[in-house]
């Protein structure tokens, strides 16, 4: 088998084998690692948007949590106010008596103007001397055969939260907190009923971009960013059994006929006969929408890459291939004895040198031993042009990694030599390639620029012994805020050329971040050599011109065109002459 392949491969064409190769060698590999680099960036696309959601849905619950802690103060306070019980269970002689017990008792009525989340109170009653002003509620058979009814009273005085209808109201559906009342003095009950302001709800859902709900403990859906879904059930609408059964957890399923990641999350109220669930789903197409195009983007560039390198191959491939034929042609000449045929040959390489080695081989027939010689020249000289290209085409292939292994490896050699500085500043020199070569076009961690930032920073105090000091005053309100990336290393990159390479000694940078009413500053400060106003004025000017005008100032007019495109605002330059430089910028807080 083997000899059969290698009389093939022997017996193929030069340009066959050159194509071969390629794709042998080039597109193979590189196509493997195409779909392989595809399929690892959706999962990371997956991942990184499950995270973000579950994070969503946890900022979701703290708000919803907060919004219902009214409510529940609220019934806690009436369960212990003994003016309404007294109220409710007195007899009346007269309206008048009614009207008045009802102005000298405004408490349900300030709850309801003195807190937002809390839409309507009302107390359902048995006294046959009052009267329905809205708050206060007779009790009838309709309210008895209601379910929210039987539950408040079976409930023993624990909470119950369901979707039920606010007949005061024409029947509008809201979410609301039930709690049977007891008079132990007189031995009767009344059902208190808090409206919770769906309004409230619905407005803190709707920041989200997800569609995002929130369920009672009998499916039905009570707020909602989408407004089709408001007041409707689980079981009404396609959603899956998982969902119905309240299963907890993020999982897969298939919803709003779409293929999704379902995210659930639990309310638990402190004694409560129920809880509430909020429900966020995220499409695969949403998911993979940025990857799908990137990956789009790289099968075009491989596949223009490849043609190109095609057409060049195949070129090249042609033109060997047909100087040969000529010079196979001549030597076809001389092995029939015709000696005095002459080659030309175009060209100063291996083969128009092996032109004039023929012609001068049949000038005499004693040197027919040295025409031998040169034919293995020839032979030993088209193997080493064979193994020239196939090594140009392996070295084509040469990638990130490569550079980041052959670093690491010169970090361990230097390690083990003893030469721990130089290991150091080679382990942040790779550490730095590496982040600058993976950075994409989202949005980073800011802790991940200052990481990147602290090796660029350590690198240059190993590059001037010394003469460079630096020194990160990071909030940790703000290391995980989400900024552009290589938004602050080109700045300090501008201070250590301009303010600190020409200082002998004595360099200071600082790089400070803090968090001030939910905007980020972030400060460049050295103490450089300055900039007099007048070239501060020209440099703050120059970034906003034609991009072919400030090319002097490409890592400053990157981040300031970035930071405008993006926020509207870019870097603000502060210099004092001999004394030093502040770079500063500002951008909305994101997490």
């Amino acid at each position: 088998m083997k000899n059969y392949v290698i009389t093939k491969i022997n017996n193929m064409k030069i340009r066959s084998k050159l194509i071969l190769s390629f794709i042998i060698v080039v597109f193979v590999p590189v196509l493997i690692t195409g779909l392989f680099l595809t399929y690892e960036l959706r999962n990371m696309a997956v991942d990184k948007a499950v995270d973000a959601a579950n994070s969503d849905v946890a900022r979701v619950k703290t708000l919803v949590s907060e919004a219902l802690a009214p409510p529940i103060y609220v019934s806690n306070y009436i369960l212990l106010d003994q003016r309404l019980k007294e109220m409710t269970n007195r007899q009346y002689e007269s309206i008048y008596e009614v009207v008045v017990a009802y102005e000298n008792y405004p408490t349900l009525q300030l709850y309801k103007q003195n807190y937002t989340e809390i839409a309507d109170v009302r107390f359902y009653y048995n006294n046959e001397t009052m009267l329905n002003n809205w708050s206060f509620v007779p009790i009838t058979e309709d309210t008895k055969l209601t379910d929210w009814y039987q539950t408040a009273v079976s409930g023993k005085g624990l909470l119950n939260w369901s979707l039920i209808e606010n007949e005061m109201k024409d029947n509008q559906k809201g979410l609301s907190l039930t709690r049977v009342i007891h008079s132990i003095e007189h031995g009767t009950f009344g059902v208190l009923v808090i409206d919770v302001n769906t309004n409230y709800l619905n407005w803190i859902l709707s920041q989200e971009t997800l569609p995002t709900m929130i369920v009672d403990s009998n499916n039905n859906i009570v707020a909602a960013n989408r407004t089709d879904l408001i007041n409707s059930n689980l079981e009404e609408d396609t959603f899956s059994t998982k969902l119905i059964n309240e299963e907890l957890g993020t999982f897969r399923d298939v919803i709003f006929d779409e293929p999704s990641y379902v995210i659930v999350e639990n309310i638990s109220v402190e004694n409560s006969l129920n809880d509430l669930r909020i429900v966020s789903t995220i499409t695969d197409a949403e998911i993979v929408q940025d990857a799908n195009r990137l990956s789009r983007l790289g099968i075009i560039i491989i596949s223009f890459s490849f043609f190109v390198a095609l057409i060049l191959i195949y070129s090249f491939s042609h033109l060997i291939s047909k100087r040969l034929s000529i010079l196979s042609n001549h030597i076809d000449k001389v092995a029939k004895g015709n000696l005095s045929t002459s080659l030309i040959v175009d060209g100063e390489d291996e083969i128009g040198k092996l032109s004039e080695q023929f012609n001068t081989m049949t000038v005499s027939i004693k040197e027919l031993l040295e025409e031998v010689e040169e034919k293995n020249n020839e032979k030993r000289m088209l193997e080493k042009r064979q193994d020239e290209i196939k090594f140009k085409m392996l070295a084509s292939q040469i990638n990130p990694h490569f550079l980041f292994n052959t670093l690491e490896t010169i970090r361990m050699r230097a390690h083990i030599n003893g030469e721990k500085e130089i290991a150091h500043a080679v382990k942040k020199l790779g550490k730095l390639l590496r982040t600058s070569l993976e950075v994409g076009g989202g949005m980073i961690p800011l802790k991940q620029e200052i990481e990147m930032v602290t090796a660029y920073l350590e690198i240059q105090n190993f590059r001037f012994s010394e003469r460079i000091e630096f020194e990160l005053r990071i909030d940790q309100e703000s290391k995980n805020c989400r900024i552009p990336p290589l938004s602050i290393q080109p700045l300090v990159e501008n201070a250590v050329i301009h303010g600190l390479e020409n200082k002998a000694e004595g360099g200071r940078i600082i790089v400070e971040t803090s968090v001030i009413d939910n905007l980020i500053l972030v400060r460049v400060i050295d103490n450089g050599v300055g900039i007099k106003n007048e070239k501060v004025k020209e440099i703050s000017h120059s970034l906003k011109e034609e991009r072919d005008r400030a090319e002097n100032r490409i890592g400053l007019r990157n981040v300031h065109e970035r930071l405008m495109l993006t926020y509207g605002k870019g870097l603000v330059i502060e210099s004092e002459y001999l004394k030093g430089t502040c770079i500063s910028f500002y951008i909305p807080v994101q997490k």
